[in-house]
């Protein structure tokens, strides 16, 4: 059984679009390959708020993880803009985070709270002014999308992917960069091992069209929201809000570095210690990202992709724990540092999860929604399946292509599984009991295309 991680879903979500717009189709409808660097520069010119065309703008935001009341993932972003050279930002979030920056007259002052800035609040930054970070190299590829258009005008999402490797000898694995775009050109996703959104809700403003909703899947079970609540455009303001601070704390300075500088950063730590497994496989290779604060404390690794998820959380837990020689700049002054490991891990099957099947699965669901599939997904009455993990408290853990097959269905196209697992979480079981102790669970689940 194979779960979707993070990398795991821009890989997925990158060929159901593919497949999408190759499916065989009548005479007149247009296939058009455009060059990447193209596609990139229309969308920008369209979405961006701080790019080429860009209106003064006051805008606020929220952050939050919707699903979760407790959630620990929170903050609020608030920028007013006139030009590149005249802004002010102000970003909080947990723990007393408090970050504001003046730019005046190109002049670039800023105050800090607290000591550590999150690399999953920094994304939602990045997204809402800087929503593709490496256009330029994206533009300097030799990479063209394809697209189709049907008789009534209407173009189909395109996307492109790019792979590098993360990690070095035994611990190298495939690492993907992907974007996307929606029909009318606008960009729809972002992933790479280090930022990651989609951009959904464009609405008008200025000329442009702006994304009001932003989400993030950093792990399994894990969705962050940003909402936008207010974007006005701003045709005065106070002449104090451009003031330069008296004074310049850039404390959170980030540095991204290597998969090799990192892997010299961490050489100290305790090796990871794998632990045996319930099941999938025993050798292979895992990655995760992770961002160290100022004192050098891991403050968050999230999963990439793994031979085996059911070795992310221990690893996760363990790599949590260690501490580098802190990070400075070339100036002697201390940063925060983020990047991507690999790791290769040999471990062993201990307590089999149990698998149940369709039947049984749906017989400890109460509350069952079925998958609403794209148009020509799969051709009607076809019986295809999907595979999911449940943990002991009855709630989805994750889910994805079945290592085999069952008599009578297919293997999911790419598009189905998405749908598949947007319905299945919406399911709720009850706790598979045995032995009088609750279990983790796998299962298959045999749907039909309507």
């Amino acid at each position: 059984m194979q779960y979707i991680s993070r990398m795991r879903l821009y890989r997925l979500l990158f060929v159901a679009l593919a497949v999408a717009a190759c499916l065989p189709v009548p005479a007149q409808i247009k296939h058009t390959s455009v060059p990447i660097g193209d596609a990139v520069q229309k969308a920008l010119a369209k979405v961006s708020l701080t790019g080429e065309g860009a209106h003064p703008f006051h805008i606020r935001v929220t952050v939050s993880e919707p699903e979760n009341s407790q959630s620990p993932y929170h903050g609020a972003i608030e920028e007013w803009w006139l030009s590149p050279d005249q802004w002010r930002r102000q970003v909080t979030g947990p723990d007393g985070l408090n970050q504001l920056i003046v730019v005046s007259a190109g002049k670039k002052t800023e105050q800090d709270q607290g000591d550590y800035f999150p690399l999953w609040l920094h994304n939602f930054v990045q997204a809402l002014f800087d929503p593709l970070p490496d256009a330029k190299a994206w533009t300097a590829s030799s990479i063209a999308i394809d697209q189709i258009t049907l008789p009534n005008g209407q173009k189909s999402d395109a996307c492109a992917r790019a792979k590098s490797t993360l990690g070095t000898g035994d611990r190298a694995t495939d690492a993907f960069s992907n974007v996307c775009f929606d029909g009318e050109g606008r960009i729809k996703f972002v992933g790479s091992p280090r930022y990651s959104m989609e951009f959904n809700d464009y609405r008008a403003f200025a000329k442009k069209q702006i994304a009001h909703k932003l989400v993030d899947h950093p792990e399994p079970g894990t969705e962050l929201v940003a909402a936008v609540v207010l974007l006005d455009e701003m045709k005065s303001s106070s002449p104090d809000l451009f003031t330069s601070l008296p004074a310049d704390d850039d404390r959170f300075r980030t540095l991204v570095v290597s998969s090799q500088q990192l892997e010299k950063l961490t050489a100290d730590n305790p090796p990871i210690a794998w632990p045996t497994v319930h099941s999938g496989n025993q050798q292979g290779r895992l990655a995760m990202y992770i961002s160290i604060d100022t004192q050098g404390h891991v403050r968050e690794a999230w999963p990439l992709n793994s031979d085996n998820a059911g070795l992310e959380d221990p690893a996760r837990d363990q790599v949590r724990k260690w501490i580098l020689k802190p990070a400075v700049d070339s100036a002697g002054k201390p940063v925060q540092i983020d990047g991507g490991l690999g790791f290769s891990f040999n471990t062993s099957i201990k307590d089999p999860v149990p698998v149940l099947s369709d039947e049984e699965a749906r017989a400890l669901a109460t509350n069952i929604v079925e998958p609403v599939l794209p148009p020509n997904t799969l051709p009607s009455g076809t019986r295809y399946h999907i595979c999911i993990a449940v943990n002991e408290q009855g709630k989805f853990a994750g889910g994805g292509t079945c290592s085999a097959i069952t008599s009578g269905t297919e293997k999911a196209p790419g598009g189905a599984v998405l749908a598949s697992m947007d319905a299945v979480k919406q399911w709720h079981f009850r706790p598979l009991v045995r032995d009088g102790k609750p279990h983790y669970f796998h299962a298959e689940l045999i749907f039909t295309a309507p």
